[in-house]
C-alpha cells in the first residue's frame, strides 16, 4: 500500500540479487538475476509460475516489447528474445 508504507507480497525464489524487473501484466511481472534466470511472477499469490533459463551471465535488463515478446540483457554479452506464448 503506497499510502501507509506497507509491503503487500514479498516474492521469493531467485538465488542471488535482483536487478531488474518489467511488469507483464497487472497480474504479473518479470524479474531478472544475478543467479542468470529470469522469472515470472503471479501478483495474486506471489509465486513464480516460469522460469526463464539460458544467459550465462546475471540478468541486468528485461523489456517488455509486446503481449508476445520479452527481452532481456545480461553480464555474458548476449541479449535474449522470448515468446510469451504458453506462459500462464
Amino acid at each position: 500500500d503506497l499510502k501507509s508504507g506497507t509491503c503487500e507480497l514479498t516474492l521469493h525464489g531467485h538465488n542471488d540479487e535482483v536487478w531488474a524487473v518489467a511488469v507483464l501484466s497487472p497480474e504479473q511481472v518479470i524479474s531478472g538475476s544475478a543467479d542468470m534466470t529470469l522469472r515470472v511472477w503471479d501478483l495474486t499469490d506471489g509465486t513464480c509460475i516460469r522460469t526463464l533459463t539460458g544467459h550465462r551471465g546475471g540478468v541486468c535488463c528485461v523489456a517488455v516489447v509486446s503481449e508476445d515478446w520479452v527481452i532481456s540483457g545480461s553480464a555474458d554479452n548476449t541479449l535474449r528474445v522470448w515468446r510469451r506464448a504458453g506462459w500462464s
